[in-house]
């Protein structure tokens, strides 16, 4: 298993099997918190082999790196590729928010993990002073 896309963006949707991405970001910028972020989406492409073809655990979430503090909580989703055409199955994950309340700065972690495999990037909120 690969996973060949993963990333926080402002929209995303699938489309006949292809992922339309808009505005691919990994720092939000407030003037004060907590603040609410109109909307994003978490997006990943995971290909699996022939040999991985099956039923498939993903899970995500947006969580404050040293904090019990999530802006998405945690999700969790399957996936059954068990009678996918062709020699890869390939899942398409879109994962949308809308006014996600964002209570501080820092960093935090985007996860996703797909049956015992973790990808992690980070989200930086930013305070700025003088935001116009």
């Amino acid at each position: 298993m690969k996973v060949d896309i993963f990333t926080l963006c402002d929209s995303a949707q699938e489309y006949g099997g292809k992922l339309i991405i808009v505005g691919t970001f990994n720092s939000i910028y407030a003037k004060e918190f907590p603040t609410l972020h109109p909307e994003f989406a978490l997006v990943a492409r995971v290909v699996f082999s022939e040999n991985e073809k099956g039923v498939h655990k993903i899970d995500f979430s947006v969580k404050k790196n040293d904090e019990n503090v999530y802006i998405m909580p945690p999700g969790q989703m399957t996936a059954d590729t068990t009678n996918t055409k062709g020699k890869d199955a390939i899942i398409n994950v879109v994962v949308k928010g809308n006014n996600i309340p964002i209570p501080s700065d820092g960093t935090y972690v985007v996860t996703l993990k797909v049956d015992d495999k973790v990808w992690e990037s980070d989200l930086h909120v930013v305070k700025v002073e003088d935001m116009k």
